[in-house]
């Protein structure tokens, strides 16, 4: 375990060994016996429902279930701690052991970890070097390499088909990973066919021969005669095959020299690139036949460089390619896979349960066909049998064979619970709950403010309770240093401290409310939706009190958050510190963050509702309606017309104009009035001018509706 009062700077995830995780699981008792292995399959006993010794949930493995209290009952105190009973063998320590302490099976056969299995590129594949080997080309024997040998003319070496590829065996090219591991074929010569190809492919790399091509054709034309040619190709001894299946494979990666390789890979790369780019004096003259050759090479040079990149990244981190296969397989904590107990004496066990328990029963049982004298046929279908449940255990979505419950609902692995957000990582430990922080549902509210949102009164109660206790308490604390009668008389009114837990709730909501509105004037808040892309992820906005549950934003604040209205949620955080509120304040408002950083275009625009409610407003093909062709002073008189409901938002009405001058040439009428004035009648304003023709009034016509409009922009703009 990691001692929590010593301070880390990162965490860092890597293979484990088979030795770390014993380092783990495996521990030696006060008594001196050593517990740790998981060998029984069962969890409780039916009846009395207690806990099978060496079994899942075993209490000397993982610990006693409850405080300081044996299986048996013999200790029942903490006086007895450290203490390990004679009697069932638990030893006396805390319930909370469970939590971290685990088990291990010591598995019979070597087992793969299913995602370097199955991983694009395969990594083990790539590290014995048996990646991207095409079966369909027509390797040439020994003896037509002889006959090109001897008839080729070194002053223009020409790089041909054959020598390309160089040399493969054609059974080198039916390797395959997974059918080694798994032996699905039913022809057994076949597979066995394969073991053989691996050992002697991997014989001949530890003899020194490259599996590339490119530095054995060199060879072959310095160095090379007859009888090493002949020699070269790989023969067939009737001998045994010896391991098979996953065990060949662990100890071909068991035998890799991790330092070794990168240099022989490095050096590779290397001789590649300078036949790509004709950099060597050998390689100068090649001229190639046809265009593949060039690319095989460039497809051969890029396997590599993932290769060299795989081994760079086990040598950084200390660790081995064998360490990608389990021979020992550790066991979670109990209270990871928990257990419930129903009435009537059902219980129901976690998934993990389930499989551990499918992997014990296997491999308990190679054991026993083992001792009974089982053809070996069967033994290698046990263990097929073991990788697969493992793999299930691994990441069941994805085995070759999904395990399902009574309910044929696929079982949950260890991958499903790390994966998404709403597994172990994402959600408990880098998404932990944060102090001073709620969250909930967005809501649109367009009165507000750009640099405001509207904030719930109980979120707002809740997130800001230690501040609005510590104004309930100035008034105890300034009463103390006034005069005893004073202070008596407050303590008659049953006047106290309040303290954290104390609930506000209860309190008169009118003394809290006025102490709520002065704490909210100083402190702003961060609003931040996830996933957090970019900087304006996040922004701090001034809380104003609303009434109901969700918080209101501003709609054009959305699309800097990417958010809408269907549901989505935002978390509220406090800024606590002083040099934080002056932060949000000066660079995390939102009138502040009003270009994108990536574009540098503005991110704040009117879109959706917006748009359509200005157009909505501007509409003025509406004809009859209530209130059409009023005449009105001002703007101001209009909309109160409007407010009191006499005039619709789409009414034609006539608002007088009193700055400038109007002036337009369509003129459709003159009306002479008895006061020897007269009107102009345009298509969209009135003008009256007296017998000089000086304009005594004129009004523009227009709708309610575009009144609002441009009455709100010229306010905004305090030009009115």
């Amino acid at each position: 375990m990691i001692n929590s009062s010593k301070s880390f700077d990162f965490i860092k995830i890597k293979l484990a060994s088979a030795a770390q995780i014993l380092r783990w699981s495996h521990r030696k008792l006060p008594n001196g016996c050593f517990v740790g292995e998981v060998k029984n399959p069962k969890a409780f006993h039916r009846r009395t429902f207690k806990d099978i010794p060496g079994g899942l949930f075993c209490q000397r493995i993982f610990g006693p279930i409850k405080d300081y209290e044996c299986s048996c009952g013999k200790y029942m105190s903490n006086r007895y701690r450290n203490i390990v009973c004679k009697k069932c063998g638990v030893e006396i320590i805390s319930s909370n052991a469970r939590r971290y302490r685990m088990g291990y099976i010591k598995l019979r056969f070597p087992v793969f970890h299913f995602w370097y299995l199955k991983s694009k590129p395969n990594i083990i594949a790539l590290l014995l070097e048996i990646e991207d080997l095409e079966p369909t080309v027509r390797i040439p024997k020994g003896e037509e390499i002889i006959k090109e040998y001897k008839s080729k003319n070194f002053s223009l070496p020409i790089l041909s088909y054959s020598e390309i590829l160089n040399l493969w065996d054609d059974r080198v090219k039916q390797i395959g990973v997974s059918s080694i591991i798994y032996s699905f074929s039913e022809n057994q010569s076949y597979i066995y066919g394969l073991h053989w190809n691996l050992q002697q492919y991997r014989k001949s790399r530890r003899m020194g021969y490259n599996t590339y091509p490119l530095q054995d054709i060199n060879f072959l034309y310095k160095k090379f005669n007859e009888d090493s040619l002949l020699n070269y190709k790989y023969k067939k001894d009737k001998g045994s095959i010896g391991l098979t299946g996953s065990s060949l494979i662990y100890k071909e990666l068991k035998a890799l020299n991790t330092n070794f390789e990168i240099f022989k890979t490095r050096c590779f790369i290397l001789v590649c690139t300078k036949i790509l780019k004709k950099e060597d004096p050998f390689f100068s003259e090649f001229k190639w036949s046809k265009k593949w050759e060039y690319q095989r090479i460039y497809k051969i040079r890029a396997q590599a460089i993932k290769r060299i990149r795989i081994l760079e990244n086990f040598s950084s981190t200390g660790s081995h390619p064998s360490w990608i296969t389990l021979t020992v397989l550790p066991i979670m904590s109990p209270e990871l896979r928990p257990v419930t107990l129903l009435e009537g004496g059902v219980m129901i066990f976690s998934d993990l349960n389930e499989i551990y328990r499918l992997i014990i029963t296997r491999n308990s049982r190679v054991d026993e066909l083992a001792q009974g004298g089982i053809p070996r046929l069967f033994l290698r279908n046990e263990r097929r049998g073991i990788q697969e449940a493992i793999d299930i255990l691994i990441d069941n979505q994805n085995s070759t064979k999904i395990y399902r419950n009574t309910h044929d609902r696929p079982l949950s692995s260890l991958s499903d619970i790390l994966r998404s957000k709403k597994g172990r990582l994402r959600q408990n430990l880098l998404g932990k709950r944060v102090n001073f922080s709620g969250r909930s549902v967005i809501v649109v509210e367009p009165t507000l403010k750009l640099t405001q949102c509207g904030l719930p009164y109980d979120m707002a109660l809740e997130l800001f309770k230690p501040f609005i206790i510590a104004e309930l308490n100035k008034e105890f604390i300034n009463l103390g240093k006034k005069n005893l009668f004073e202070k008596r008389k407050f303590f008659a009114k049953k006047k106290r401290l309040f303290y954290l837990d104390s609930n506000l709730f209860r309190e008169d909501k009118s003394k809290i409310l006025p102490l709520l509105l002065k704490v909210l004037s100083t402190h702003p808040v961060y609003l931040n939706r996830a996933p957090t892309l970019h900087r304006l992820g996040i922004q701090s906005f001034e809380p104003v009190l609303v009434e109901g549950k969700a918080i209101k934003l501003h709609p054009s604040v959305c699309s800097a958050y990417n958010a809408d209205f269907d549901g989505d949620q935002m978390g509220v955080h406090i800024p606590l510190t002083f040099r934080a509120r002056l932060e949000s304040y000066n660079t995390m408002l939102a009138p502040f963050n009003l270009l994108s950083p990536s574009t540098g275009e503005s991110i704040v625009t009117p879109s959706q509702d917006m748009v359509l409610g200005c157009s909505y407003l501007t509409v003025n093909n509406i004809k009859n309606l209530n209130g059409s062709n009023h005449y009105f002073s001002d703007i101001e008189d209009a909309l109160k017309a409007y407010s009191q409901n006499k005039i619709e938002i789409h009414s034609t009405i006539w608002i007088r104009y009193k700055k400038e001058k109007l002036v337009s040439s369509d003129i459709l009428k003159v009306i002479k009035l008895k006061d020897n004035t007269y009107i102009e009648r345009y298509k969209n304003m009135q003008i009256r001018r007296d017998q000089s023709g000086k304009v005594l009034v004129q009004y523009l016509k227009t709708t309610v509706g575009r009144a609002i409009l441009n009455y709100t922009i010229y306010k905004s703009l305090k030009i009115l």
